[in-house]
């Protein structure tokens, strides 16, 4: 898949392109029937296939949101996407000149440029100043060359990044899965941390998750990816109120059967079940009988996975 950074350049692409459009965060199964559906005309009709998106939400260069949470990094979308058979992947590069865009001077300036001949995107993408455009703005250009796929539902509502993030603040991880269509997954570089859990025989590698979309805190059942390895884990996200709190949630995760030094190495975790929230605990001995029994859940649980 070759990726493309976009600024309004002519591009030296000749071959004709179906490309969907969209932010495409979490890379759920209601943006897969947009990419499923760029792979069905493209293969019809013998055209390139895209996804079109931006380097950053929205919201966040516009000032309206303080903080950039995701449910997918960038290196997240594009190993999927590469799975996925895709091969180009258009990111524009979003600021405020390009927010200020009308929609008119948005398809020419991002979609006639890059020879984009069909266009996917999902019943409700709005784009260009104030939001003006949509689906039959892009007809207005494409004609019937525009697929504009309905909503996809999951227990009767609408699939979407947002309704992910309220299922990840409950914990709801089940849901949160089926909701993906695949388990979810945080990848950072291990860090140092207070090395509380050396102390009291759980040593945990703590991860730094940058901007990831964390769940409720808690502790859940996960699988960790070191060295193209996978080993079980117990992860514990939260703000460690048996001792002196956090300033912020951490993400740290115990590895089953596993004491390399992997400091500044990047970890995979995937989640897959919630066994308890956080709480606090009266003492450190009481702690430690609740991680013993969290640690047999954990190895019980995916045992019955298996």
């Amino acid at each position: 898949m070759e990726i493309v950074y976009l600024n309004g350049q002519q591009l030296d692409i000749t071959e004709p392109i179906c490309s969907a459009i969209g932010f495409f965060d979490g890379l759920h199964i209601g943006h897969m029937a947009l990419v499923n559906e760029v792979i069905r005309v493209s293969d019809e009709k013998g055209y390139k296939k895209a996804l079109m998106t931006f380097d950053h939400y929205p919201l966040y260069v516009l000032g309206r949101i303080s903080k950039e949470k995701y449910l997918t990094s960038m290196a997240d979308r594009i190993s999927l996407l590469e799975q996925s058979g895709i091969d180009y992947l258009f990111i524009i590069q979003f600021t405020k000149e390009v927010a200020a865009l009308t929609p008119e001077d948005f398809i020419q300036r991002y979609l006639i440029s890059s020879h984009i001949q069909h266009v996917v995107c999902g019943f409700d993408f709005r784009f260009g100043n104030r939001n003006l455009g949509d689906a039959q703005t892009l007809r207005k250009y494409f004609g019937s060359h525009v697929s504009v796929i309905d909503e996809v539902l999951y227990k009767g509502e609408k699939i979407s990044s947002s309704r992910i993030k309220l299922v990840l603040e409950e914990g709801n991880i089940d849901d949160m899965n089926a909701l993906l269509g695949r388990h979810y997954c945080v990848l950072g570089k291990v860090i140092h941390g207070r090395r509380i859990g050396h102390s009291i025989g759980f040593p945990t590698a703590n991860i730094d998750y940058q901007s990831y979309f964390l769940p409720c805190g808690g502790v859940y059942a996960v699988k960790a990816y070191v060295h193209d390895c996978v080993y079980l884990g117990m992860c514990n996200i939260g703000y460690n109120p048996t001792f002196t709190a956090l300033d912020k949630p951490s993400l740290e995760v115990y590895i089953l059967d596993f004491d390399d030094d992997i400091y500044d190495m990047t970890v995979k975790v995937e989640f897959y079940h919630l066994i308890r929230k956080e709480k606090p605990f009266s003492s450190q001995d009481e702690l430690i009988h609740q991680l013993k029994k969290d640690e047999n859940y954990v190895r019980e649980y995916f045992k019955t996975q298996n």
